[in-house]
């Protein structure tokens, strides 16, 4: 460890460029990733919360939320068999400082109740909670939305995060708040679980069949369409930063040949050396990490509500590991042949 620390304080501006492009790649992977996660949570975020398991859906929805719509008749049909929460859905549009804005308005249940992260549940009909990103349009807990070409409003009960559909954001309203908009009409019924025979027997009904969480959100046609070039970009600056980083340890130990050969000449030994080596990558990858986590976790609180920006716990934690093990990966591959060469002919002797 003595040998690792001295060595990275004698070369401190070779070791400082290293951490920084160990910086400037770990932060690219985690800002791109962010962003990803940020578009993808526009689009399913709303429907996460849920926190159900399974949902009848209009049969010729294509599993789709926004083309469901499921007669009264057959919501009482279902229900017979199960006791769900039954979801109704309206589009509207609202007036805003800059124009109009499209918002799902959705029913709250006894089970569908978001977590205000401001002002409170609508208590009344002509109360709503929204979307955070709202707040960007100048609206604030008490002021009201009316809905455009409609001699109707909503006062403002308060504010949830990531309370969105398809890039839309869902505004919640109480039952009697959802009967007074035009519209407005049954879209899932949703389960925390059914039974095997549930499912058949709700299955045989008509205009009507059981689907998973996941396929309702994979039937979101900008979900689909956003995520796989996407999720195919991260994982290229993964495997690109892998071979950078590499190669990079692997030509920087080659070109300390000479100094293990001098090293392992007054009697190092080879088990010394690459402990030195190894403590000294893991220093500089951990301090190029680690900057990068605190700027991206300073830059998710300063980023603007309206900006998809999403930071996960578990891709930081796979970055930090995919960092390290390449990084070392690099250092070994050059081990195997710098251990091998005898000390005269590594400091260039005959």
């Amino acid at each position: 460890m003595k040998l690792a620390l001295k060595e990275l304080t004698y070369y401190k501006f070779k070791y400082l460029l290293v951490t920084l492009i160990l910086f400037l790649l770990a932060f690219l992977v985690l800002f791109i990733s962010a962003l990803a996660q940020g578009l993808a949570k526009e689009n399913v975020s709303g429907i996460e919360q849920w926190n159900k398991s399974e949902y009848v859906i209009a049969s010729d929805a294509d599993n789709n939320l926004s083309q469901s719509n499921i007669t009264d008749k057959s919501d009482e049909a279902i229900n017979n068999v199960a006791k769900g929460d039954t979801i109704k859905t309206a589009m509207q549009k609202v007036e805003t400082d800059s124009g109009k804005t499209d918002l799902m308005f959705t029913q709250l249940t006894d089970n569908i109740k978001p977590d205000p992260s401001e002002g409170q549940i609508p208590k009344s009909d002509n109360e709503v909670l929204l979307n955070e990103k709202l707040k960007a349009e100048g609206f604030e807990v008490g002021d009201k939305i009316k809905i455009a070409d409609k001699d109707q409003s909503f006062k403002i009960s308060g504010f949830a995060n990531n309370i969105m559909f398809s890039h839309t954001s869902m505004a919640y309203v109480n039952e009697d708040g959802m009967n007074d908009l035009k519209g407005n009409h049954i879209s899932v019924v949703a389960y925390d679980s059914l039974s095997d025979s549930q499912k058949d027997e709700i299955n045989k009904l008509d205009d009507v069949k059981v689907i998973s969480q996941d396929d309702m959100l994979n039937s979101i046609p900008s979900y689909n369409a956003e995520q796989q070039p996407l999720n195919l970009m991260i994982v290229f600056l993964f495997v690109i930063s892998a071979i950078v980083i590499t190669a990079f340890f692997y030509v920087m130990t080659i070109q300390k040949t000479s100094q293990f050969g001098i090293l392992k000449a007054i009697g190092t030994k080879n088990k010394n050396l690459i402990s030195s080596l190894m403590l000294q990558i893991l220093i500089i990858t951990l301090i190029g990490v680690a900057l990068a986590i605190a700027v991206i976790l300073i830059l998710g609180g300063v980023m603007p509500v309206t900006m998809p920006f999403f930071l996960n716990t578990n891709l930081m934690l796979l970055m930090v590991a995919v960092f390290i093990v390449v990084s070392l990966i690099g250092a070994v591959l050059s081990l195997v042949k710098v251990m091998k060469i005898e000390p005269l002919e590594a400091i260039g002797g005959e």
